[in-house]
């Protein structure tokens, strides 16, 4: 199988959903390649995060990094990135579509021995023209980790989405409100995050004293959040993680981590009092509310939590705040100190390898629903 991502390496760091999709795979004997895309010497210019952990890997070619696993990160030029202005967003998008880049060659020659190819939101659909030329007989999967808006992609790659919806067998959302956004054409399943449900059962506290709250990840990111229920909330730790996930200037008690790898995540998790999901206000980010695999990781370890209203939906454990309003912000984290932990439902929770088995066989899966 081959993960074709704009947004991940098969060695980060920090682990996503494919990574612990790859995993079971792998575990099942298959060997899964991953083809990582939008890096390029405009990556530095932009101090993308990226581009500092991709320069320490080998570029441009296939690299094995475990026994079923091989990598290749693309490097070019240049790479279509949003510009954050309509005149200049489609002067590049001609500029992209005039000069093209095709496929490295060492990774045309491998794309016909691959069976199922998944093909994640972001840069992935401007290549799947390309693969499905030289894969024709792969089953091709588009995964729809995000909004394309949301996450600030070029518009140019949604209306190539839209022209190349038939090159995919398959369409894999992660929340329902998605399905909104993909043009008719392959058929449609929705499959929530899985959870990796060992290592959260067998975690150890970290904490070497109470009222801790955690907060994963750095997508959407609202410091401003963490730091009005910071400072209203002295006698609490707030633990935050990822690269861009910190306080400038910090307060005393707020500990930022960086990117840690998941095995040490899951203990802060497992043993914290609230979770927090800052997320700041974007437009058509409400799929969050299903989305969002802090979220589930969160009540899997039945964590109350404190997220904006847009992604508060459908969990009774998650007190929404209106954004930009500190009384409603800490209205909600005191109901989180407040709330009965014990009543939080974990039944509908999927393994890993449930959400995978399910995801390449038809086998049915009760919190899955196809079209």
């Amino acid at each position: 199988m081959l993960i074709v991502t704009g947004q991940h390496f098969a060695t980060s760091p920090r682990k996503v959903d494919l990574h612990f999709i790859a995993d079971v795979l792998s575990k099942r004997g298959d060997h899964v390649d991953f083809l990582s895309l939008r890096l390029s010497w405009v990556s530095r210019l932009s101090k993308d995060g990226r581009f500092k952990f991709a320069r320490q890997r080998p570029l441009n070619r296939w690299t094995t990094v475990s026994p079923r696993t091989d990598e290749y990160i693309w490097y070019t030029p240049f790479h279509l990135m949003n510009l954050r202005n309509t005149a200049l967003n489609q002067v590049s998008g001609r500029v992209f579509k005039l000069l093209g880049s095709h496929l490295p060659f060492a990774v045309r020659q491998r794309l016909p021995s691959y069976t199922d190819i998944v093909i994640e939101s972001g840069q992935g659909p401007l290549v799947t023209a390309e693969i499905r030329a030289l894969a024709p007989n792969a089953r091709i999967i588009y995964h729809a980790a995000d909004r394309l808006s949301t996450i600030g992609s070029h518009p140019a790659i949604q209306k190539v989405f839209e022209k190349t919806i038939d090159d995919y067998d398959l369409v894999h959302i992660v929340a329902e409100s998605l399905k909104a956004d993909i043009p008719p054409g392959p058929p449609v399943v929705y499959l929530p995050h899985g959870i990796s449900k060992q290592a959260f059962d067998t975690a150890t506290n970290p904490y070497g004293t109470a009222r801790n709250v955690v907060s994963v990840g750095d997508m959407l990111f609202d410091a401003r959040a963490v730091a009005i229920l910071a400072g209203a909330n002295p006698d609490w730790t707030f633990h935050l993680f990822g690269k861009k996930a910190f306080l400038d200037p910090s307060p005393a008690n707020v500990v930022a981590h960086g990117e840690v790898p998941f095995e040490e995540v899951v203990n802060y998790i497992k043993f914290a009092d609230i979770g927090v999901a800052p997320y700041l206000e974007s437009g058509n980010a409400e799929y969050l509310s299903q989305s969002s695999l802090k979220l589930i990781q969160y009540t899997y370890c039945r964590l109350p939590i404190v997220a904006p209203v847009f992604a508060a939906t459908g969990r009774d454990h998650v007190q929404g705040y209106a954004p930009d309003n500190e009384a409603s912000l800490q209205a909600a984290f005191e109901k989180a100190v407040s709330y009965d932990r014990t009543t939080i439902d974990t039944a509908t929770a999927l393994s890993w390898e449930e959400k995978t088995e399910a995801l390449f066989s038809s086998a049915p899966v009760s919190s899955a629903s196809t079209d």
